[in-house]
């Protein structure tokens, strides 16, 4: 795994991580950690989108795995 460089890096493995969270209380600890990191870093609603975006392709092509 490779170091985590940017914000989008870091929202999209957030909302990848809530995805595949074991239970519904550690979805919501990754969301709220998410969340902030949106905040504090200015994201755009497309950047969170995208981070969105590639978060569902990557949990899609676990699932095929």
């Amino acid at each position: 795994m490779q170091d985590i460089q940017t914000p989008l890096e870091a929202v999209t493995l957030g909302l990848y991580l809530a995805l595949t969270a074991p239970t519904e209380d550690k979805c919501q600890a990754v969301l709220q950690m998410t969340a902030e990191i949106i905040e504090n870093a200015g994201m755009s609603e497309q950047d969170v989108d995208t981070a969105k975006a590639i978060a569902l392709a990557q949990f899609q092509l676990g699932e095929e795995r």
